[in-house]
Formats: structure tokens, sequence, C-alpha cells
């Protein structure tokens, strides 16, 4: 009878066992149809997202027709690349495609340059993932980079295009208005300074048109090439006289009011005109951000032996998702006449001075703070 039973045993349970999987397919839906995921991911669709978006969108749709209750697309490389996560605050998966706890599946997806991973937590129904199933979400992942790929290239196309634009319009405005413009604002400044005005008055306004000129040219040149190289001429930069002379030249407007924390502080390494230039870029998005009435303060400190600079205002704030994915990309703005390029090169020349420039903000109407952060000239000459 032992024997009887187990022979039973052993010979219907593959039969059991395929007619489970029969039903878990029928009414589960466990396992994908490939064709049908594809046309469901809706990839094609995605060089039409703004570029911050490509990514999450991808893996989004990816967790629904997977039914995954997470994903993140690994492209890092060494110190290089990047992560992105659906939804954000999910656990950031080991590098290399190494599975972790949090990941059930590492799909390897092969690139000329090197390889990136596909990471999935775990199914939202608790079931484990089988051998079909692992091949089938293997096709999709490939589809799925190749539409990323496609969707990055038309979004670097329109760019490229919009830069072409940019170039030709600037050499324009450089040919014509802007440039005769400069023109008469520096004749105005020469018989300015020889009037009869009182001579502070007169020193003031001077200089607040000798710096609008330096500015607008310093402007023209940047418009024709955004993505110019930039070459600092690093010596050693009192950051705090800096700023305090920065503040005090300035012709700020009557409802702005500045406050300073500027102690001494050992040198940084910069290139003055050039980080006076980001200050001012600061200062002109402060002054925007309050409508030209409220209060900016403008403060130095020693911070993991780097100068850090920090402008804070009490304006209209920055919405999280644009100062998230955003605030110091090309042709990004959040205001309606902005050009999106100050802040985009203001992040460029921090950079290759071996900074950094970051920002936060609690949210709307609650002001921002930016920070700057340079290396210490003594650091930079050992």
């Amino acid at each position: 009878m032992v024997l009887a039973a187990l022979a039973a045993v052993l010979f219907f349970s593959p039969v059991v066992h395929s007619l489970q999987r029969m039903v878990d397919r029928l009414f589960f839906k466990r396992h994908l149809d490939t064709l049908a995921a594809i046309r469901a991911l809706g990839a094609g669709d995605l060089a039409d997202l703004p570029v911050e978006n490509i990514e999450t969108a991808l893996l989004e749709r990816i967790c629904n027709i997977c039914h995954r209750t997470h994903a993140a697309l690994d492209e890092r490389v060494g110190d290089e690349g990047k992560l992105f996560t659906h939804p954000a605050d999910s656990p950031t998966p080991l590098p290399g495609g190494a599975v972790s706890a949090d990941y059930d599946l590492a799909l390897p997806i092969e690139r000329r340059e090197s390889n990136a991973w596909l990471h999935l937590g775990p199914r939202t129904d608790g079931w484990e993932s089988d051998e079909e199933e692992i091949k089938s979400l293997t096709s999709l992942s490939r589809f799925a980079a190749m539409s990323l790929e496609h969707a990055r290239l038309s979004h670097m196309q329109i760019q490229n295009a919009r830069l072409d634009s940019l170039s030709r319009i600037s050499g324009q405005l450089h040919s014509h208005d802007l440039k005769n413009r400069l023109h008469d604002l520096s004749f105005l400044a020469h018989h300015i300074g020889s009037g009869k005005l009182d001579a502070e008055d007169t020193s003031r306004l001077v200089n607040a048109i000798r710096k609008v000129v330096g500015r607008m040219q310093t402007l023209m040149q940047r418009m024709a090439d955004p993505q110019a190289p930039i070459h600092p001429t690093l010596v050693p930069c009192d950051v705090s006289a800096l700023l305090k002379k920065s503040v005090a030249d300035r012709l700020w407007p009557e409802g702005v009011h500045v406050h300073e924390t500027l102690p001494d502080l050992p040198a940084a390494a910069a290139d003055n005109a050039m980080l006076q230039g980001v200050f001012e870029n600061l200062f002109d998005n402060s002054v925007q951000a309050m409508q030209k009435q409220g209060d900016i303060f403008v403060e130095t400190l020693l911070a993991d032996q780097m100068i850090e600079v920090r402008v804070r205002d009490t304006g209209q704030g920055i919405p999280r998702a644009f100062l998230k994915q955003r605030l110091f990309h090309l042709f990004s703005s959040s205001k309606e006449s902005g050009l999106g390029i100050g802040l985009y090169l203001s992040r460029r020349i921090i950079e290759t001075h071996g900074g950094t420039i970051t920002a936060e903000s609690k949210g709307k109407g609650k002001g921002s703070t930016f920070f700057v952060r340079l290396p210490l000239w003594q650091s930079q000459q050992k």
C-alpha cells in the first residue's frame, strides 16, 4: 500500500504541477506576453517627454506591466553615470548588477561603451519569478533599452538644434542692436565721469554702467556657445572681500535689504572675474524671485576644508520637482522670460574650479538658498 501511494505521488506530481501552471496562466497572468507588454510599454512616445522624465517614466511603465513594487536603472560605471529609480525613494541597488535583498532580478543591458543593469523589485503578488518569466523580462528589457537610447538621441538632436538657433540669434544681436547699445553705454560712462554731478554719485553711476557693459559683453560671448570650454585662471581669492565689494557696488532696488555675514577666511583658489559673475547671477535670481522686495542674506564660512558661500532670499522659492531635476540644466528656467543659461553656466564655472554649487528650497513662498563651495588655495598647492 505504501509503495503504491509513493508511486502515485511520483507519477501524478508533474501532472498536478502542470495543471497548476495552466490555472495560473488563465486566472493570474503571471507570465508576460512579450509583444503585448511592448505595446503596453508605450516606449514610442518617450521622446515626447521632458528629458528629465524619460528614465523614470520608463521604469514606472515597466513596474506596471511586470507587476513589480519598484525598479531601478543602474548606469553607474565607477564614479560616473547615473542611477534612476521608481518610485524615487526606492532602495539603491548594489553596483555591477549584484542582486540584493531589495531586488529580485538584475537584468544586464549590453551597450557599446559599458553594461547597464535593470533591477526589478519583488512582484506585487509576492510570487517568485520562474525561468519563463525571466526570459520574457530579458526580452522586454532589451526593447526598453533600445527605446531609451532612441529617446535620448532625439533629445540630443533637439538640443543641438536649439544651440544652433541660439548661436545664430546671438550672432545677429552681436552685430546689430546689442553691439550699438554697448557703444552707447560706454559713451555715456565716459562723459558722465567728466560731468558736474556729486563726485560720489557720479562715481557709483559710472561704475554701475561700466559693470553693466562688462556683464553684457560676457553674456554675449557665452550666449554664442554656452557649451564652450571654460578655462579659469586660479589665483588666491579673498571670497569675503569679493562679496563685500559686489554687494557695495551693486545698485539694489529700494525694497531689497542685504544682510552680510562675511568674516575673514583663508583664500580660495578662484578666477575672480568668473566667480564674481556667478555671484552676480545669484543676486539677479534672488532679486527677481522676490519681485524686487525682500531680504537677501549673504554668508561665508569654512566647511570641510572648503570655502562655502550661502546666498539666501525670501522670495517665491523653487518648486521641488524643478529643483531636483532641472535647476542647473541648459535652457531650463522657472521664469517665463528666462533663457535657462545663467545657472547652467554658473555650475560649469564652479565645477571647473573644483567646487560645487547646489540649492535648496522649502517650497513655494519660502525662499531659496544657494550653496557655492570652493577649494582652498593652500590645498591646491600641495
